[in-house]
Parts: C-alpha cells; structure tokens; sequence
C-alpha cells in the first residue's frame, strides 16, 4: 500500500491507473496491466470486471469475456476532450476522443479590421456550437492553449499575458470569459509547454523511459517558444515562465540601448531572422530568385531548392539555433529535443544544427542528444491540450469517475447498452 493512502484511496488509485494505461495502450490484456503497473493479477481481475459491468470496456470479441490472453480496450467512444488555441493569427479549437484521436478541428484566421473583441466573440459562439454539437456532458475538460509570455500562478489567481505585438490579448480576459460561456472551468497552459507535453507522450526515443526529458524549440512566424518535460512533469517554475530559453541572451554585443532584444536566441534564430540574413548578402546573388518582399517560407523554400544565397541564410539560422540547443543541453540536458514548425524539415537542417551544436558541448554529449524535427502532424499544443486534460483529470482522481458518469449518460440517451 502507497504511504498515506488508506484502502479505499488505494482502490481508486489502481482503478484510475488501470484506466489510463487502457487510454494510453488502445489494446492490452489483464497479464500485461499487472505487470505494467506492478500490481497483483487478482486486483486487475476485480477492476476488469468492474469496468466490465459499468460498460466502459469490451474484449477483442474473439471469445469468450475472461479468457487468457483476451484483449482489452476502452468503450468511450462517446467521451471528448476539447483544446482551444490562440496565436497571433488565429485561434482554433480540436475535439479529441479518449485515444487522443483528433475527430474536428476548426480555424479562423483574423482580419485585420476585426477587433480582438470582435474574434473573442467569435470564439465564444463556435466554443458554444462544439459543445451542443457534441454534448457537454460528454466533454470531460477544455484547455485553452496562450502564446507569448504568460505569468501563471494559479494558486494565486494570477495570469498575465505578455505578448508582443498582441497587446489585446492583455487587455481582456479570455480565459474568464470562456468560462462564464461555457459554464465550466477551463485549464489554461502556454502554448509551447503544451506542444513540449504532446511530443513528449509521441517521442519513441523515450518510450517507457522513468525518468526521461525532453525540450521543443518551435518558431510559428514570431519569436521562439520552448517548452521542457522532465520525468513526465511540465516544467513551470516559480512564474510559469520556464522554459522560455528563446528570451536567452547569445550576442551581448546587441544588448545596448535602442537595440534591447536583438541580442536574444529568438531575434538570431527564430524563423524571421532568415529574412534579415538573406537581406545582408542579397546582391551577391544576382541569380537568387529571392528579393527584398521574400517572407521565411519563401526563403526556406529556395533553401530546399538548392539556392546559395537561401543555403548561407538558413545556415546561420542553423548555427545560432545550435548555439541556443547547446545552452538548452547544458542546463536540462534533455534526452531528445525537437525542432518544431516553420523551420525547414529536412535532413540537411538538422545536420547544420547538429554541426553547430558540436562546437559548444564536447562530442560525446552531442552524439547521445537526440535532436529531430516534429513529427506531429497537426499544430502540437492542440494534441498537448488534449493530454494535459487527461493527465490533469488523472492527478485530482476524478477522471474514472467523470468516463463512467458520461458513459451511463450515453447509455441512458441512446437507450443503447455498452454492455450486455
């Protein structure tokens, strides 16, 4: 028995892990839950066959129920958990089913003649659609994913937005107001933690690893965002403000008056800065089909191409991007670090920042560091949204109680039994 838990909070613990590890698995049978969660098989048996009879799990249907070697999966089909995101050129909302599979997801980009409190009531009235669409009884939380700096000091009651070039979202409380909407509390986590949490439950590189960690870098159009995982936790410190490594100093000859922020990992290395390298040396390219209006991706495009001035361009990204990840491994020293959207996903990228990173860390620590480009499809921190949820749901013990209450509801609406 775990120190201060009396039996029946040890009966609800092994319910809820047995539950998650279901969520997590998709398909496992009693013998590897026992074993996974080290547990007694005369514990999994009895929880089984609780879940068996509230209707919340079903077999693989090739023989009879309690057979050895029966797979076992989760019948939630009805349950949700929904993300919303904010960026600074849209907001977006995803609705994910307990496998963490992705069933809707929904962007508006804003105009430029609408007001924030224009697009934030917007966002209340789709919030609203999505919940009578697919049932609030059915939603089993909401989390609301924020750029930029963001103060959370939760316990205190504490959240401040500060956000360049967004200054609006500073202004009115979004978090409060899609509550009061909605008619429930909604978790609410940087964007970039959120997209760190995500890759961390995706990354096969450390797949069953206790004690593993993992960091993100990711540039969306402006600045940097970072986010750590360490033994499976978020990494917030004491303002939330952790992980902010690209507000990390890396050219102290630009920290002086009128140039404040220029000396920082996200003005050398964010994917914007590709624009100003490309720029110094743009006449020496008369050939280049880049020009003064190129945006980043124009640039990143000629880059895979095979231009010579994009190549330079990107190639100082890469370094000063590797002189960040290099200061990233010396202070958490992360088993896998990814690399995010909208940096160039290739292989030639990554190998720039690989060859940057061996002239600031000794190379054995290079060689055991894994650094990859995303492999999450969709925009992370909305997947990170779902996992948060659960994960939150797990720590405050409610979340078995929450599938089987929303289960029966099912039940009772559809007049459909789980379970016969």
């Amino acid at each position: 028995m775990v120190r201060g838990m009396n039996s029946a909070e040890m009966q609800k613990n092994n319910r809820t892990l047995v539950f998650k590890l279901l969520q997590e698995r998709g398909m496992i049978t009693r013998a590897e839950i026992a074993v996974e969660l080290n547990l007694q098989k005369a514990t999994i048996t009895n929880i089984i066959n609780e879940f068996f009879d509230m209707g919340i799990v079903e077999g693989d249907g090739d023989g009879a129920v309690g057979r050895r070697g029966e797979k076992l999966r989760l019948k939630v089909d009805n349950i949700y958990t929904m993300s919303i995101g904010i960026t600074r050129k849209d907001f977006q909302f995803g609705i994910f089913d307990l496998r963490g599979q992705q069933l809707k997801h929904c962007r508006y980009q804003f105009k430029k003649e609408e007001s924030f409190r224009e697009v934030l009531d917007k966002m209340k009235e789709e919030a609203i659609s999505l919940v009578e669409e697919y049932g609030d009884n059915r939603i089993l939380g909401v989390c609301l994913a924020v750029p930029g700096l963001f103060i959370n000091r939760p316990e205190r009651g504490e959240e401040i937005f500060m956000v360049s070039e967004f200054e609006e979202l500073s202004n009115i409380d979004v978090h409060t107001e899609l509550e009061e909407a909605l008619g429930r509390k909604i978790l609410i986590k940087h964007d970039a933690k959120l997209s760190a949490y995500a890759e961390w439950h995706c990354a096969e590189e450390i797949k069953g690893i206790d004690r593993g960690s993992l960091a993100i870098v990711r540039s969306r159009g402006y600045g940097i965002g970072c986010g750590f995982v360490v033994n499976g936790n978020i990494v917030n410190g004491h303002l939330g403000l952790a992980g902010e490594a690209g507000y990390m100093g890396i050219n102290f000859n630009r920290h002086k008056k009128g140039e404040e922020g220029r000396g920082t990992l996200e003005y050398s290395a964010g994917v914007e800065s590709v624009v100003r390298y490309m720029k110094e040396r743009l006449y020496e390219f008369p050939e280049s089909p880049l020009n003064e209006n190129s945006n980043y991706m124009d640039v990143f495009e000629a880059y895979k191409h095979g231009d010579e001035l994009a190549d330079w361009a990107v190639s100082k990204v890469a370094w000063m991007l590797g002189y960040g990840i290099a200061n990233i491994i010396y202070i958490i020293n992360p088993d896998c670090i990814i690399i995010g959207p909208d940096y160039p996903d290739t292989e030639d990228f990554i190998n720039k920042i690989r060859s940057a990173v061996r002239n600031f860390v000794p190379e054995f620590v290079e060689r055991n560091a894994t650094i990859r480009y995303s492999k999450i499809n969709e925009d992370s921190f909305m997947l990170g949204g779902y996992y948060y949820t659960l994960e939150t749901l797990c720590k405050r013990g409610n979340i078995f109680e929450l599938s089987v209450s929303s289960a029966r509801r099912c039940v009772y609406e559809t007049g459909i039994l789980l379970h016969p």
